[in-house]
């Protein structure tokens, strides 16, 4: 019986909470590699990593031989599947830019992910907005002056907004599944086997 019991605290356990398997990368959803971007633009991806402590998001020009990165946003909590912070593109000058996100980890480690060829586009006409494959080759196709680095500009973070469930979050929903069906199959198979014991008594 006591072992029976134990096997009830963890399916509770299991249904009391979302099941999290720490994913091994930082992700970012969007926008994407070649993307033209307008306006206020929500940066959505992953930082749920084993280790985590905070991250940070931020952007720089896409050929600043400098590797100079301005600031956009940052949080200490977990991200999965939502908006990191919302980059205020309002604020720079037409161009290409990459946008980087960082994880710093307990370990004193970092982890990050840089999504390159982004195209801003709020005083020039958007050429297509069909992410390009390789962004050297969406550069070659611009008509626009591109990679142009204003003084002394940067953007003005903003506050950031929920988001959807994602295909990580059902598959984490499947695992959860897998491990309550498997319990309950063990559970069943102890109350059998006691059963069968008083029976014989």
């Amino acid at each position: 019986m006591f072992i029976a019991a134990r096997i009830v605290f963890i399916i509770s356990l299991l249904m009391s909470g979302p099941f999290r398997l720490p994913a091994q990368q930082v992700v970012v959803d969007t926008p994407a590699q070649g993307e033209a971007v307008q306006g206020q633009v929500a940066v959505v991806g992953y930082t749920d990593v084993e280790g985590f402590q905070s991250y940070e998001v931020s952007f720089a020009y896409q050929k600043d031989e400098t590797n100079t990165w301005f600031p956009i946003g940052s949080g200490d909590q977990v991200v999965r599947g939502a908006t990191l912070a919302t980059w205020d593109t309002t604020t720079m000058s037409d161009g290409i830019y990459r946008l980087r996100v960082k994880v710093f980890l307990s370990d004193g480690r970092t982890l990050e992910t840089v999504v390159a060829g982004i195209r801003v586009r709020n005083y020039s006409p958007v050429e297509t907005t069909t992410p390009a494959p390789d962004s050297s080759n969406a550069s070659a196709a611009l008509t626009q002056p591109v990679d142009y680095v204003p003084d002394g500009q940067t953007p003005t973070p903003l506050a950031a907004n929920p988001a959807d469930v994602t295909t990580f979050d059902l598959g984490s929903s499947l695992v959860k599944g897998g491990l309550v069906a498997m319990a309950l199959f063990i559970c069943l198979g102890i109350y059998l086997g006691i059963r069968a014991i008083f029976r014989r008594g």
